[in-house]
């Protein structure tokens, strides 16, 4: 009788023992993907912010700015490793309704890993454009360390600098600031008069763009939480700022935070209980089971031999 019990336990401690990792490469890699039918709208607002109303040609102080950005996964275009996101993000006066910008992007990126794939017919406003680093998430269990980020208005691949671990509305993030400083994007024409300068006619200069961009990134599922962009346009003639363009500081609402953190509970609950939990788990019952067995036979040999 002890020698079958044993061997039933073996068999269990075998079973939880294999379970163990497959729990942790297998269980949880299946769920370590950004869905293929992912959709989202996000909405970032800004106080005391200047823009250029084109328009009108003047310049509007002290402004409330709201800007929308919908992301939808183009699920046609998508594989079982990478999916591929279409944005849009518009930028209006709140108070006027004025359009100040918007802009477009698509691309492909890695499922688990959150890098651009270079595939997709990807651009930037309807202009093809390769593009490499991270795309719009991180992978899934950040690590605490610099991330190459592709910054669309420049064109290129700026680090995301890991700046410590802070807590929004209760949920642990990795903090990453990305920064652009004084980069030309291209030129802009405008009349002597609106760039204060003597004369008439137009005069074309550099337009100046910087931005401090900070994600507040989920510590599992590597999704932004909280975003905040702090941007900044000028036309610079012969070296001189000129014109103000947009100066503003965009950052997420608290309906968007709040919705983030709804979309990504599931995985802040199932993916460290897949990874860490069960594993731990299968691994002391396996060692468990077996080591009764152990005791078992060791036991019923001793009784048979004194026997």
């Amino acid at each position: 009788m002890r020698r079958t019990v044993a061997v039933v336990l073996v068999a269990f401690g075998v079973f939880f023992l294999a379970l163990a990792p497959m729990s942790r490469m297998w269980l949880s890699t299946s769920l370590m993907k950004t869905p293929l039918d992912y959709y989202s709208q996000k909405v970032l607002s800004a106080e005391g912010a200047t823009y250029f109303n084109i328009e009108d040609l003047e310049l509007v102080e002290n402004a409330t700015l709201e800007a929308t950005s919908t992301i939808r996964a183009d699920v046609a275009a998508s594989t079982d490793e990478t999916v591929v996101w279409d944005q849009f993000t518009w930028v209006e006066d709140a108070e006027t309704g004025f359009g100040i910008t918007s802009n477009s992007r698509r691309a492909g990126h890695d499922r688990v890993t959150g890098e651009a794939v270079d595939c997709c017919d990807a651009m930037v406003n309807d202009e093809s454009v390769s593009q490499s680093g991270q795309a719009w998430k991180f992978p899934f269990f950040p690590e605490k360390r610099d991330y190459d980020f592709f910054e669309t208005t420049v064109g290129e691949v700026v680090p995301m600098e890991f700046q410590g671990v802070e807590e929004i509305n209760g949920v642990e993030t990795h903090r990453y600031v990305q920064e652009v400083e004084g980069a030309v994007v291209g030129e802009r024409t405008l009349p002597r008069s609106v760039a204060g300068l003597e004369g008439e006619g137009d005069v074309t200069g550099d337009e100046v763009f910087s931005i401090t961009r900070t994600y507040w990134i989920d510590t599992v599922t590597g999704s932004p939480l909280k975003i905040s962009e702090d941007q900044n346009r000028v036309v610079v003639v012969d070296g001189q700022e000129v014109l103000t363009i947009f100066d503003a500081e965009l950052v997420t609402d608290e309906e968007t935070i709040q919705a983030a953190i709804e979309t990504s509970e599931q995985g802040r609950t199932m993916l460290p209980l897949l990874r860490t939990t069960l594993p731990v788990a299968c691994l002391v019952a396996g060692v468990g089971f077996v080591g009764v067995a152990v005791v078992l036979f060791v036991t019923g040999r001793s009784r048979v031999h004194h026997g």
